[in-house]
């Protein structure tokens, strides 16, 4: 006898951006998304992705919150405070939540994980890490062993946590950031893209590297110097 597939948890979206778009097509190969919800002062069409879109006031007479789960895809706006804000006030209508992993993802037995988590593909998560709620962790990125990632965190593409590291909430981590063993990244830090954190950070505070600067020569003049300078023979003694 063939057994029939589980049937998909019913899921809606709350969000209407490129972040509930871009969620959006990972999620609907694992759960079936019945629409989009946002509050109705955002709202600019009824529809996305072939979806309705349902004002957020109401969405509970529209979907039974005991039948129905709920995502919140929105951006790291206000340091993340809009989608802990709209997290909450789901959970107050009565609401459920699912996390939503890659399938490329790694889930050793030792990791733990709260709810109204989305981590893209390809992200490596160490064995005896703790992940809270509301946290998007980005393709690519690497948290190592017996992190604590607490609660609304936005943890970019190429980040690269070292073990025993806390980063604690509502943190944002830059494209290509790194941050050092044993650290404490305090709530509402801003670490820019390509940025190393080497040392506790301080509440609420912003970490920027410098940005690339444009070279005198162009793309292909830079390229033929630097083949002219490999092909220099060395000036190290030949005794």
């Amino acid at each position: 006898m063939t057994q029939k597939p589980a049937k998909k948890k019913q899921l809606i979206i709350y969000g209407n951006g490129h972040m509930a778009k871009m969620v959006y097509q990972f999620v609907k190969h694992d759960f079936e998304v019945l629409a989009f919800t946002v509050d109705e002062s955002c709202m600019e069409a009824t529809e996305l992705c072939g979806l309705p879109i349902i004002p957020f006031d109401g969405v509970e007479k529209h979907f039974s919150p005991e039948l129905c789960y709920m995502l919140i895809a929105v951006g790291f706006v206000e340091m993340n405070g809009v989608r802990e804000r709209k997290h909450l006030e789901a959970k107050s209508k009565g609401f459920n939540f699912v996390n939503y992993v890659h399938s490329s993802v790694v889930w050793h037995d030792s990791l733990t994980i709260g709810e109204n988590n989305v981590i893209l593909d390809h992200a490596s998560i160490h064995p005896y890490t703790s992940i809270g709620n509301g946290n998007f962790i980005s393709s690519n990125s690497n948290i190592g062993h017996g992190c604590f990632i607490g609660d609304n965190n936005w943890i970019n593409a190429g980040v690269s946590v070292a073990g025993e590291t806390s980063i604690e909430n509502n943190v944002f981590l830059g494209v290509n950031s790194a941050v050092g063993h044993g650290l404490a990244v305090k709530d509402k830090t801003f670490v820019g893209a390509c940025t190393q954190i080497n040392r506790d950070t301080e509440l609420g505070s912003v970490y920027l590297s410098e940005s690339g600067e444009k070279h005198r020569l162009g793309s292909e003049a830079f390229l033929r110097f630097s083949a002219g300078m490999q092909s220099q023979p060395s000036n190290r003694d030949n005794s």
